[in-house]
């Protein structure tokens, strides 16, 4: 051996160093390379399991998310509605409220024509008495002597009969 590495012109020390590598790498492979290999497994498995777990994070926050818009619109939509139900409600109210203010009005011209054609009623009826008065006094001027009450009444009677008759 001695003679191969001499005619290869190598020397005794870089044929030791070239033992001893390679004995290194022997060593390192038997002992120090699965542990490595291990570590880079279980380094390997840990960054896929935090992308795995960040990714389905995400899609549960994605979810979350998606719920929250849902729940928002449906809040959203919940809003509109009472509103709408309000100014429906507010509406009708006020129709009601018109409609309870024609009532009324109805209800006072009604009245008030009442009480006009009562009024109306009173003052023929004063009117008529007051005429009757009038006519007694002018027949007993006009023939005061031989004209009873009897008869002045009852021609005071045809009078306001002829006068009621006559359009006011």
């Amino acid at each position: 051996m001695d003679g191969v590495i001499n005619a290869l012109g190598l020397n005794n020390t870089l044929v030791a160093q070239v033992f001893n590598f390679i004995m290194l790498l022997i060593f390192l492979r038997v002992v120090v390379y699965p542990h490595i290999v291990r570590i880079l497994e279980e380094r390997q498995n840990y960054i896929a399991n935090s992308v795995t777990a960040a990714e389905e994070e995400r899609k549960q926050a994605e979810a979350l998310r998606q719920q929250y818009l849902d729940e928002l619109n449906k809040a959203k939509a919940e809003a509109q509605e009472i509103v709408q139900k309000a100014t429906r409600a507010a509406e009708v109210q006020a129709q009601e409220i018109i409609e309870s203010a024609k009532a009324e009005s109805a209800r006072i011209k009604e009245s008030a024509l009442q009480d006009i054609n009562r009024e109306k009623e009173k003052a023929v009826a004063e009117l008529r008495d007051q005429v009757a008065t009038l006519s007694i006094l002018v027949a007993s001027k006009v023939v005061s002597e031989k004209i009873t009450a009897d008869v002045q009444r009852g021609m005071i009677d045809e009078f306001i009969k002829e006068a009621g008759d006559l359009p006011c």
